[in-house]
């Protein structure tokens, strides 16, 4: 019996150090904009992954303004296996902003939750590439203000709450399995 279980315990622990159970990854079309990216995925069963993710964009200038930076919980499905193929997620999102050009500027927060179908193609052992597109209804609450008037001039400063159905995920990202 106690053989039995030894075998047993090796056979597990050999499935288990040769299975890829955790992922970090770089999201490559997010930086052609100037945002880093950067995500980690945890496989939590067969084909439930849970992954954690955070955007930042510093770019602020006078006449443009892309500064936000925003923290992402989600969970995925996938049809074959983690890391693999097919698969269908769900997110949460949380950003903090200041948007805007010389005319107008967009200043507050959003939160999204959302939906996003993606597949992944093994490149080697340790390296994938992943596409994913998804879907999100976002609760912003912001203020617009216009950046030409000068500090001692009147003002008028908008304050906005807005529900909007948008696109949340568009991504190629490359992933190291661990």
């Amino acid at each position: 019996m106690k053989k039995l279980f030894i075998l047993l315990l090796c056979a597990f622990a050999a499935h288990t150090a040769s299975a890829q159970i955790f992922a970090v990854r770089a999201n490559a079309l997010a930086a052609l904009t100037g945002t880093l990216d950067l995500g980690a995925e945890v496989s939590v069963a067969d084909k439930w992954t849970v992954e954690v993710a955070g955007r930042w964009n510093p770019i602020r200038t006078t006449s443009l303004s892309m500064n936000f930076y925003a923290v992402q919980l989600g969970s995925r499905y996938w049809l074959y296996e983690s890391f693999v193929g097919h698969y269908i997620g769900q997110h949460i999102l949380y950003a903090d902003y200041d948007l805007g050009n010389r005319h107008k500027r967009y200043n507050g927060r959003a939160v999204d939750v959302g939906v996003s179908y993606g597949y992944s193609w093994i490149l080697s052992k340790r390296w994938n590439i992943s596409v994913e597109a998804g879907i999100g209804l976002f609760y912003t609450r912001d203020t617009r203000r216009d950046p030409t008037v000068g500090d001692w001039d009147d003002e008028y400063i908008y304050h906005y709450c807005r529900w909007r159905l948008i696109p949340s995920e568009l991504g190629v990202s490359f992933n190291y399995l661990f």
